[in-house]
């Protein structure tokens, strides 16, 4: 009995420490919003600055990557680097990095501002949604190393959960456990912009779908209480139902009214962010900056509410703060982390494209390029490419490529081009003859690739038919070429490029040499010596801060021979190698096709600034040097132009305008152009 009195005494006197040491569990909750959702990270920062315990993290869509990965130990000011660091443009889409990248794909791939892929048949490509997110599941992989096994996130450093959506019956899917990486993937998988991730039966999409603020979801898990940062839309007026992210949001939004209205009267502290003026695909790094302000500014306002909830439902003493998180360290190494499989996209054996481009300039007007990209069997030994040319220069070219080994290093080549020319001819800023003419080309070729590198040995027929030839008395000569132009000729050419990128490269080096003997029976050329031509191209790019890029380049075309018909005459001029006819140069300052001497030399430097994330302003300057024997070449004929151009950088080629000089002319010249070049 008395064991009894004292056993019932210890529990009456203990009980009430022991409760008193078991504070109430908070929860924050992450709503959906996508690049809006950004601002969660600051907001967090907020709530440890307050000083509050986090028992439990919930998110959807955005709010599961933030949540997810403060869950496994990011702190905040390493999520604000991550946010900051990415690429979006690059990881919310499936493209290869260019630095991974042979040149072959490079070349083929920068052309066109739409790729469609397909197996067999083109509807394919759009086929669940338009990103696979090969990406954004490499991204996952690296972020969550240490957690690709399946586990319950209820032993994570923060216990953690995450909501989708499954479109087979309509019904909200919850992970408490799983792959972290996988449930991540699943709740940010807005329909038809990213592929499902399939999970058994069912086909997961975008929590939003279901559940965009799941305050329900950390109640059930213990929270006591919920701080919940809800960067949601508020339902907008039909004047504001202009464009497709609006209309979509709206739809979503409508569809999960009643819930969020229900979850927002069960948070404890409701952190509304301003999101006005910036959508779901706003990540571009201004926006990025601003999300990421307005949420801290946000949270701030709700300071007073915070600080009652730790200090009269927490029971917490004002100077109570949890304890500080260490960074979590991955291994420097990321491409040894593996990837996870649950998420990769399947990586399929054909590789068929359907591919266009665009591209307008003041001078040619606009072009548009089709092109048609067939793998002719499974094992991708051989392939066929179409490519159709529509503007004021056309062309169809038809081109078989057979690979000679596995790696497809080796490759042997047939092409067949076709093309219309009218070309007008300037010598001296005055036009002094204009040629209408068709040009059949067929070329037998090897090549070889490298990453950088690209070797081609071939053998070429080209045939010119001229229609029409105006030329002024004076510049008699070039009439003389014959109403049917043939050669047989010999190329060896090598291209070596690795900038960082296409369009505004602050880094990397671009260079070409080929060297032509040209013929007309394999031998001789009209029973004169065959005609040997070397054109050569090289660039640099380096930067000497953040922001301004020093560009200096050196070209030429020496032919040499003094007697050569009108088509191998060199030209000089225009902002595009080649846009005229095959054999001119481009000039700043001139943008006509100025007849050039055989020998002709251009040495160019281009002063670039960047000014903001997407705005260039570039000065040019070039001197170009012409002449008949190539001991004259630095004495002869010179040329020097300059020009001004502003450039930006958009999601379908850099637009541009640009102001030129010369003092060939004396005059100023405006060209605008938008496009890539092709």
């Amino acid at each position: 009995m008395r064991k009894v009195i004292l056993c019932l005494l210890s529990i009456l006197l203990v009980a009430p420490l022991y409760g008193a040491g078991q504070r109430k569990k908070v929860a924050v909750v992450l709503s959906g919003g996508g690049a809006k959702g950004v601002a969660h990270v600051r907001a967090l920062k907020v709530i440890e600055e307050a000083g509050i315990p986090i028992d439990y993290v919930v998110g959807t869509s955005m709010g599961a990557i933030v949540g997810g990965l403060y869950s496994i130990g990011f702190t905040t000011a390493q999520l604000d680097s991550i946010v900051r660091a990415q690429d979006w443009k690059f990881l919310l889409s499936d493209a290869t990095d260019r630095a991974d990248k042979s040149l072959l794909s490079r070349e083929m791939s920068e052309k066109y501002i739409i790729s469609v892929p397909f197996d067999k048949q083109p509807k394919e490509a759009l086929t669940g949604g338009v990103i696979k997110g090969r990406n954004i599941a490499i991204l996952f992989s690296q972020l969550t190393e240490g957690y690709h096994d399946s586990i319950d996130f209820n032993t994570l450093p923060i216990p953690f959960a995450c909501v989708a959506y499954n479109l087979v019956d309509g019904t909200e899917v919850d992970f408490h456990s799983g792959v972290l990486a996988e449930a991540i993937r699943a709740s940010m998988s807005i329909p038809g912009a990213f592929t499902p991730v399939r999970k058994g039966d069912m086909m997961l999409v975008d929590g939003g779908m279901a559940n965009n603020y799941p305050v329900d979801v950390a109640r059930r898990m213990g929270a006591d209480y919920v701080i919940g940062v809800d960067v949601q839309d508020t339902l907008r007026s039909a004047d504001k139902l202009t464009t497709l992210p609006n209309v979509v949001g709206q739809i979503v939004n409508l569809m999960v009214e009643n819930k969020y209205d229900e979850n927002v009267r069960e948070s404890d502290v409701h952190i509304k962010v301003d999101v006005s003026g910036y959508s779901s695909t706003s990540f571009t790094p201004v926006a990025i900056d601003t999300l990421l302000t307005r949420g801290e500014v946000a949270a701030r306002k709700q300071w007073d509410n915070l600080l009652a909830l730790k200090s009269e439902k927490l029971k917490l003493p004002e100077d109570f703060s949890p304890a500080v998180r260490k960074e979590r360290i991955i291994s420097s190494n990321l491409d040894s982390i593996p990837l996870v499989k649950q998420i990769m996209p399947e990586e399929k054996k054909a590789d068929n494209r359907l591919n266009m481009g665009v591209g307008f300039d003041s001078e040619k007007l606009a072009s548009l390029i089709l092109n048609s990209h067939l793998t002719l069997t499974d094992e991708r030994r051989s392939m066929v490419d179409f490519t159709l040319r529509l503007g004021t220069t056309g062309y169809g070219q038809l081109d078989y490529a057979f690979n000679l080994n596995k790696t497809r290093a080796w490759q042997a080549l047939l092409s067949y081009q076709f093309s219309y020319n009218d070309v007008d001819l300037y010598s001296r800023g005055e036009r002094v003859s204009n040629y209408t003419f068709y040009h059949h080309m067929g070329r037998v070729a090897f090549q070889r690739n490298w990453k950088d590198i690209r070797c081609v040995l071939g053998v070429e027929f080209d045939q010119y038919h001229y229609n029409d030839i105006l030329v002024q008395p004076e510049y008699a000569q070039l009439s003389a070429s014959p109403e049917n132009e043939y050669f047989f000729s010999y190329s060896y050419n090598m291209f070596f490029e690795n900038f960082n990128k296409r369009s505004y490269p602050t880094r990397g080096m671009k260079w070409t040499v080929g060297v032509n003997l040209y013929t007309s029976d394999f031998w001789r050329y009209h029973e004169r010596p065959a005609i040997p031509v070397v054109n050569y191209s090289w660039e640099m790019a380096f930067s000497t801060g953040s922001r301004f890029t020093v560009l200096p380049s050196l070209y030429g075309r020496l032919v040499w021979k003094t007697h050569v018909p009108y088509v191998l005459y060199n030209g000089i001029g225009g902002l595009v190698g080649g846009r005229y006819k095959e054999q001119q140069l481009p000039f700043v300052g001139v943008s006509y096709m100025e007849l050039a001497n055989p020998m002709t030399v251009v040495a160019a430097l281009k002063l670039r600034q960047r000014m903001g994330s997407n705005h260039y302003a570039t000065f040019t300057s070039n001197l170009a040097f012409s002449s008949v024997k190539i001991k004259n070449l630095l004495s002869e004929d010179k040329l020097f132009g300059c020009g001004l151009t502003y450039g930006y950088e958009s999601v379908i080629g850099p637009l541009e305008a640009s102001l030129y000089w010369s003092d060939r002319t004396n005059k100023v010249g405006f060209l605008v152009n938008f496009g890539y070049n092709f």
